[in-house]
């Protein structure tokens, strides 16, 4: 008999044997059990994980005369047939070698037939994704309906390149990657079937190269097999893969924290003596990293990672060695240098370059690798403490630094930390930035005065005609667009500022089109202005970045005009007689003066008291007659 890959050979043949899938196989059973069974399905996950497996399971287990729990017998006449490939009522397609659609086509001119044998007939599309825009057209009436005895199993490992059109009318199960656990309990079953001897951590070594793929763990099981007998350990499979051991890293990973250049350029050299990929190496010390960053963000994760119980104090003494800030810096470094290699002739070199860069920090003046070093000078200042008194013993005594030296460690952190806010600023920087920087800063330009005309200071004020006409500007622009709905674009919600001249509209410079719109009907808007206000005044559309915004004037907050001073009370009136204006503003001295009398007034020797004043004024006044008057001016 011919040799079959262990793959082919363990490829589980019911339902119970498929791996790490139960939440697919569970429902598929539960569909074949109770006869509710759907016409497509669809099939996603990436490779090796029991798609292609599963749908041929099934197809014999909706077809199984004897089926056992949903999962299909393999004993019966339908099952033996599909098995060897004598019944051709299932039938499985390469998508990637049948494209076209004319092969689609000649599935959709067969579906008219019903099973020869069995009761269904199924089509299995592998790689469905793979399939052209016409041929999905082609396949997408069939698929939305086909005849009763039709089932269609879609498997793809690219979900996202298969059209909405075509995912709506399947039943879509997700595949989920196989657990390392569960990679090694299958393998353990296949190894005491097939009488291999593995080591425990050649098994762990195994899963974790398998990356969740089943097939992948039995392909490199069959390789390592072929290379060293039925006797395996993790030596052999490095050995046999060219990969590096987990002490490679260790020694690489140790000489970066510990600052020795020479130490990493002995490992390289040993690995490339060791005939080992120097590219793999690096991928898997990356790995390695995110392990550690993933220890170092969470305490609880030790059950995720793929190590033994020894490896692990390992793993987890470099992680409390080093900070975020550095594991970080490491795994952009080496992606770096592990794109950047595929574009020279010496990969080595740029490899070495940027492992000694980690070892080495000082060499690197990039705003990561400051802060990996101020991060690294902080832990060391962290650890450097004393613990308390209860905890330090005479007969190991806790380590600590000298003040000295933590004096220095301040003060290259302080460094260090004033160098990082600057860096990004000094990388962006051209060799001239500093001489550009000191030259004194160019003046504004002015506006242009066919845009904007000053209004002098002692004219801006509330009462200015031109503001009255600005704060009255939204029942004007009503009154415009009344007549000129198409402006509503152009004008409505606009600000505007003033000028000597009239209204300013302003516009940003993205809104060129409005701005254009408005300058075209200018005319006419000025025309109705005129109607709605009765005043003459210009109007503007111009950008604000044109006439700056310290010319751009609020209007709604400027003061009111400077009131003219208005006479003082006590200032004399024109033709007012002195005495009057005394009487009026002092009229308790005049009123206490009228009760005395004047003692001398006139010519000397002559006096007369008020009283006699009095009687004077009480005598009546004698008149003429007219002819009297007349006899009077005769003489």
């Amino acid at each position: 008999m011919a040799h079959q890959a262990i793959y082919r050979k363990w490829r589980p043949a019911v339902f119970e044997d498929v791996v790490g899938q139960g939440h697919i196989t569970r429902t598929l059973k539960n569909q074949i059990m109770s006869g509710k069974i759907g016409h497509a399905y669809l099939f996603c996950g990436t490779r090796g994980t029991g798609k292609t497996t599963c749908a041929k399971i099934f197809s014999r287990a909706v077809n199984c005369l004897n089926n056992k729990d949903g999962s299909p017998c393999n004993e019966c006449s339908i099952c033996r047939g599909i098995l060897d490939g004598s019944i051709l009522d299932v039938t499985e397609i390469d998508a990637a070698s049948n494209n076209g659609v004319d092969n689609i086509r000649e599935i959709r001119d067969d579906v008219r037939y019903v099973a020869s044998e069995a009761k269904y007939t199924v089509y299995i599309i592998d790689e469905v994704h793979m399939l052209s825009g016409g041929a999905f057209n082609a396949l997408l009436k069939t698929l939305e309906e086909p005849p009763e005895h039709v089932i269609f199993i879609l498997a793809t490992t690219e979900p996202q390149k298969v059209p909405q059109t075509i995912l709506s009318r399947c039943q879509r199960f997700d595949f989920k990657r196989i657990k390392p656990s569960d990679i090694i309990a299958r393998m353990k079953e296949i190894a005491y079937g097939d009488g291999y001897d593995i080591s425990d951590g050649a098994y762990t070594l195994l899963a974790r190269l398998a990356d969740g793929s089943m097939r992948d763990a039995l392909s490199i099981l069959e390789r390592v097999v072929s290379s060293c007998g039925n006797k395996i350990t993790s030596e052999s499979i490095t050995d046999t893969l060219g990969i590096s051991t987990l002490d490679s890293i260790y020694a690489i990973t140790d000489s970066i924290i510990n600052g020795n250049a020479d130490g990493i350029l002995s490992a390289v050299a040993e690995i490339l003596s060791d005939g080992k990929d120097l590219k793999t190496f690096i991928g898997s010390l990356i790995k390695y990293f995110r392990d550690l960053m993933v220890l170092k963000i969470s305490q609880n994760s030790s059950d995720a990672l793929d190590y033994s119980a020894e490896e692990l104090v390992k793993v987890k003494s470099q992680c409390s060695r080093l900070t975020f800030e550095k594991i970080s810096h490491a795994v952009s470094v080496l992606t770096d240098a592990h794109v950047e290699a595929k574009y020279v002739k010496s990969p080595r070199v740029i490899y070495e370059l940027a492992l000694i860069k980690l070892a080495r920090p000082e060499t690197d003046t990039s705003p990561a690798a400051l802060a990996d070093r101020v991060a690294s000078l902080e832990q060391k200042i962290s650890e450097g403490a004393p613990p308390a008194a209860a905890a330090v013993t005479a007969a190991q005594p806790a380590p600590a630094i000298s003040p000295q030296a933590e004096v220095s460690i301040e003060r290259r952190l302080d460094a260090l930390e004033k160098k990082l806010e600057n860096a990004e600023l000094k990388a962006k920087s051209d060799t001239g930035a500093d001489e550009e920087s000191k030259k004194p800063a160019a003046p504004k330009k002015a506006a242009p005065k066919r845009l904007y005309s000053p209004i002098p200071a002692d004219e801006l004020n509330s009462e200015n005609p031109i503001v009255k006409l600005a704060k009255n500007w939204n029942n004007t622009l009503n009154f415009i667009l009344n007549a000129m709905p198409h402006l509503m674009a152009a004008l409505m919600n606009r600000d505007i500022t003033i000028d000597a001249d009239g209204i300013i509209l302003l516009y940003k410079k993205s809104e060129t089109l409005s701005k254009n719109l408005a300058v075209r009907y200018m005319d006419d808007i000025k025309k109705l202005f005129t109607k709605a206000t009765g005043a003459v005044c210009d109007i503007k559309a111009v950008t604000a970045d044109d006439i700056g915004e310290e010319n751009i004037i609020d209007f709604w907050t400027l003061p009111a005009p400077a009131a003219a001073e208005e006479p003082s009370a006590d200032a004399p009136k024109k033709g007012e007689d002195p005495l009057d204006r005394l009487a009026k503003n002092f009229p308790e001295v005049v009123e206490l003066t009228d009760d005395k009398e004047f003692l001398e007034y006139g010519s000397e020797g002559e006096s007369f008291s008020q009283s006699e004043i009095d009687e004077e004024e009480d005598e009546p006044e004698e008149f003429l007659e007219d002819h009297e008057l007349r006899d009077e001016d005769e003489e």
